[in-house]
């Protein structure tokens, strides 16, 4: 059972959730939804964006946005991306790009044009996501400086957004909404897991097996926030917002055994990109980008 705060004295505190086991089961619950966001008319903006995409939507709006992501993801080869992500990281200045510019590209840009499509992706990245709840717990060292964890600009958000649409040939919008949202989504996520590997203290692994625990251990995603429409498990009333604090949830102590040692090839149990209906739809090529990078970082 979830305890509920003080409504009184704090009514705006969401509920936070950091048990493994109950963070799961509210992922998994049909009755929390992600929190609303305006839908204006098409422009070239980021509030346009936020309310076009799948993410920021529910019941059969999310289900026809998803399946338009899953299905440009589905035409993209993982291995292919792995390939060009090793070979544009050696040697490149701001390798935590990397993933955004191969992405770019295999989403249409022209390959000479990927890392004015990754400047322009990060450039509206910062101001992609609406603003939320302050972090539940700081950020470790390794997260604290990053070219695409500026603070938003909606002005450059705005500009990134309409450089992106040019150097994707302007498609019509919800196309430009499946693309920009997906490159917005891998931006700082993809680019904090490769940052993140690469500042880990372990010795030679498996490349998969060190992405997979830094994920748990050092999640790019460290809180996801729901609001009940109905009462959900866990005893969450209807109308009450949860903060489902990921980083938490995946050092419980309850499920993994010294939950703050970094040991690559656990078991990859970690709830980072999240569970029940609303999982990451982009995992396979986030890893096959991150992968890439990381290899080429370290041989």
């Amino acid at each position: 059972m979830i305890s509920q705060p003080n409504s009184a004295a704090r009514p705006a505190q969401p509920v936070v959730v950091s048990r493994y086991d109950e963070v799961r089961a509210l992922l998994a619950d049909p009755a929390l939804t992600v929190p609303a966001v305006p839908r204006p008319p098409f422009s070239l903006t980021v509030a346009w964006l936020r309310g076009a995409v799948g993410r920021f939507a529910d019941g059969p709006v999310h289900a026809a946005r998803r399946a338009a992501s899953v299905g440009v993801l589905a035409g993209l080869d993982e291995r292919a991306l792995r390939a060009e992500a090793f070979r544009r990281a050696a040697g490149h200045p701001s390798p935590e790009l990397v993933p955004v510019e191969v992405l770019a590209v295999a989403l249409g840009v022209r390959a000479e044009d990927g890392a004015r499509a990754a400047q322009a992706v990060a450039a509206l990245a910062p101001a992609y996501l609406p603003p939320a709840t302050p972090p539940v717990q700081a950020a470790p060292p390794a997260q604290a400086i990053s070219p695409v964890q500026a603070a938003p600009d909606d002005a450059a958000a705005d500009a990134g957004l309409a450089e992106l649409s040019r150097l994707l040939g302007d498609p019509e919008p919800e196309r430009l909404a499946v693309l920009a949202g997906l490159l917005a989504q891998a931006c700082a996520a993809t680019a904090d897991l490769v940052r993140n590997a690469l500042a880990a203290d372990t010795g030679p692994c498996p490349v998969e097996d060190l992405l997979a625990e830094t994920l748990r251990h050092d999640p790019p995603v460290r809180a996801l926030r729901r609001v009940a429409v109905r009462q959900a498990a866990e005893g969450v009333p209807a109308g009450t917002t949860v903060l489902l604090d990921v980083a938490a949830a995946n050092r419980d102590p309850h499920v993994f055994d010294d939950p703050d040692r970094f040991r690559p090839g656990r078991s990859p149990r970690h709830l980072t990109f999240g569970a029940g209906p609303r999982p990451c739809p982009a995992e396979r090529i986030a890893l096959a980008l991150a992968a890439g990078v990381v290899e080429a970082i370290r041989r």
